[in-house]
């Protein structure tokens, strides 16, 4: 058995004063245990387990959690994170875990600016000078630390937390080390999760102008850390962009849309809308007010207009949806035109059902295409009609009562409304 193998242990499910724990707050669309367990990847440290299981009872205390620890048996250094710190970065572990190994401690603490320890703790410089650091603030604070499997085995067991497990070990002459780090916010409610995530919102923005991103407010942006924005894009104020987003070269957000899993072409623009688990093409166009809802996939130099609705359709290259239209359950063809209130009627209470448009369709304004149906290549529906069949291609169709005109109808029920008001 190696004595580097490591592995990272996130005491989570100890509650706080308002029943929530440090790692489940959420910071920036996530929590801020996958915050950490992202910066712990391709690390020393990078095999990470939490204390608590899905469904479990939250621990009461510090004590009580570490009470339920099981060391892995395949592990002879573990770091215990006590308290969530989701502005740590991949160095700051890496540096953790070098100096745990090449100096060979019992202990390496991570050392922030809001922690003390008791006088007990007998610490290394880079001499190799012991030295001791005094109480501090008196605070008993101390969110991760790196063990020997063998010091930590001794203390677990009667440590009220893991500051305190530290300092047993080093009465007992456990040597401690020190590794420094940048100052972070230590997370231990919603206040400070929400400092957390406005250092990390504005860490994130300004790499991406530093990358060549224009964003023009980035105190008004939001941005997972997981999205990924190529250069040349513009992110324009009131964005929220949620996990899992790819936006292409040249292409413009905003203002005030929100993305989530949605994957957007270069030169593609989104205005004002929603646009969730889909993708676009490129140099096309959504919204304004536009909703764009899981499973679409939408061609190049397409236009999603103004109060356009689409789900699950596929709208080939060239299509343009102007305004006022539902697309449900649908593949659509390219170059086709939609009018104003088209509406594809995909559920019939019970059951929904496809529809399939060929090319170059041209689909009158406040038509109505009943699920299933199919239409074929350059059919044309003439305003107001209402699909209930198979159209076959170059086609028209007309499905809409005759007008009629009743003259003087219209004159005569004034007359009669008025003389009945009198």
């Amino acid at each position: 058995m190696s004595s580097n193998t490591m592995i990272t242990l996130l005491l989570d499910g100890v509650q706080e004063t308002d029943g929530l724990c440090s790692f489940n707050r959420k910071i920036l669309f996530t929590d801020a245990a996958k915050l950490m367990t992202d910066a712990l990847a391709n690390t020393p440290l990078q095999r990470v387990e939490r204390l608590s299981k899905l469904g479990q009872t939250p621990f009461k205390s510090e004590q009580e959690a570490l009470k339920a620890v099981q060391l892995p048996e395949d592990a002879e250094n573990i770091l215990i994170i006590s308290i969530a710190m989701p502005e740590l970065s991949k160095a700051d572990f890496e540096r953790m875990a070098k100096l745990h190994t090449v100096i060979g401690q019992d202990i390496t603490l991570l050392v922030t600016q809001n922690m003390s320890y008791s006088e007990n703790a007998v610490l290394r410089d880079e001499n190799d000078c012991a030295y001791k650091i005094g109480h501090g603030n008196g605070q008993k604070a101390l969110p991760a630390a790196i063990f020997k499997r063998s010091v930590l085995e001794k203390v677990l067991a009667n440590a009220e937390n893991l500051f305190d497990a530290v300092n047993l070990a080093a009465a007992e002459g456990a040597v401690v080390d020190v590794c420094p780090v940048q100052e972070v916010t230590v997370v231990t409610d919603g206040i400070k999760a929400y400092e957390a995530q406005k250092k990390i919102m504005m860490k994130i923005n300004l790499s991406y102008i530093a990358k060549g991103v224009q964003i023009l407010s980035p105190e008004n942006t939001f941005i997972s850390p997981d999205a990924q924005i190529e250069a040349g894009a513009t992110i324009l104020p009131g964005c929220i962009i949620k996990q899992g987003c790819k936006i292409g070269a040249n292409a413009t957000i905003g203002p005030n849309s929100m993305l989530e899993k949605a994957e957007i072409g270069a030169g593609t623009n989104v205005n004002n809308s929603q646009f969730t688990d889909s993708s676009i093409g490129e140099n096309a166009t959504v919204g304004p007010f536009a909703y764009v809802r899981p499973n679409c996939k939408i061609g190049d130099k397409t236009r999603i207009g103004d109060f356009v609705e689409l789900k699950k359709a596929v709208i080939g290259n060239g299509t343009k949806v102007s305004h006022l239209t539902y697309i449900g359950d649908a593949d659509v063809g390219e170059r086709v035109n939609f009018g104003c209130g088209t509406v594809i009627v995909n559920y019939d209470g019970y059951n929904k059902s496809k529809t399939i448009i060929g090319d170059d369709c041209f689909i009158g304004c406040n038509t109505n295409l009943i699920a299933p149906v199919t239409l074929g290549d350059r059919v044309f529906t003439a305003a107001g009609t209402t699909v209930t069949k198979n159209v076959p291609d170059g086609a028209l169709t007309v499905a809409r009562a005759r007008q009629t005109n009743l003259e003087g109808w219209n004159d005569r029920r004034r007359e009669r409304m008025a003389a009945e008001k009198k």
